[in-house]
């Protein structure tokens, strides 16, 4: 059961909060080596990728807070980061997601990056868009108590990369049907206002569940936004579609180098 605004001001001073990536549970006896936590009040926090349209995070709970079970809140980005919690008139807002930090099977420590070690009853990964997208390239801070006061702030730079990518398999195509076994399918990564579809490289894209080269690619208008869209030519044997898949990845490189993920249904035929 979430708690009250109430209940959570009082128990922010035995929070801990990291981040890291999705919603799964890390063994308890080990943290990541890779990972960088800091402190935020008595929360850490460990900024993992932090993109344009989304973040991978983690959460965690102080051993020492009154939480059985999950500790559930929510978690918001907030842009540009606020002086302090307290005060705060709420604006900027990028995401409002409920969260589930789940219970440790044993308290573990983590290490903070200044060297400190913390002990935590809870720890959760997690990977959420935002509910408005995108971000400016610019300091965001994330906060899992829905900007409680006596919240800390730490903060992160939003980074040219994208988790949920706009992308469109059979562009024009509302049914999605992809022919597996034989044959070709399209998929388009789409321009918006602030990605740059032209400016995009076919040779740096992969699709589907074996990571198949573009075939062929050109530059068109898919949607009616006036934008370049790169549109991208896979065999969808290559690709490694079947009659089981029911959406497909399409992984690749934004103008600058940061990672581009998108992810869109498909419908099999031929089966």
């Amino acid at each position: 059961m979430a708690p009250t605004p109430s209940e959570t001001s009082r128990l922010w001073p035995w929070l801990m909060v990291v981040t890291a990536s999705a919603t799964l549970l890390v063994p308890a006896t080990t943290a990541e080596a890779e990972d960088h936590w800091r402190i935020s009040s008595n929360t850490l926090i460990d900024y993992r990728d932090v993109c344009r349209d989304g973040i991978r995070f983690g959460g965690a709970v102080r051993a020492t807070a009154p939480v059985s079970g999950s500790y559930k809140s929510r978690a918001i980005v907030v842009q540009p980061p606020p002086t302090s919690w307290e005060g705060w008139d709420r604006k900027g807002r990028a995401m409002k997601r409920r969260i589930s930090i789940p219970r440790l099977d044993e308290k573990t420590t983590l290490k903070t990056e200044d060297g400190e070690d913390v002990p935590v009853s809870h720890e959760g990964r997690f990977r959420m868009p935002y509910d408005r997208a995108p971000l400016d390239l610019a300091p965001v801070v994330l906060n899992l108590e829905n900007g409680a006061a006596g919240s800390g702030i730490v903060t992160a730079t939003v980074t040219d990369c994208y988790l949920y990518a706009a992308i469109e398999i059979q562009p024009g195509d509302p049914s999605k049907k992809v022919t597996v076994g034989h044959g070709e399918v399209s998929v388009a990564a789409l321009g918006t206002n602030v990605l740059n579809g032209g400016a995009l490289t076919a040779s740096d894209f992969r699709f589907g569940p074996a990571n198949a080269e573009a075939k062929a690619s050109e530059l068109r208008d898919v949607n009616g936004d006036n934008r370049d869209d790169l549109v991208l030519r896979f065999s969808s044997t290559e690709a490694g579609l079947g009659c089981s898949t029911k959406t497909a990845v399409l992984r690749g490189k934004t103008p600058t180098g940061g990672s581009y993920e998108g992810t869109d249904k498909v419908k099999p035929t031929g089966c």
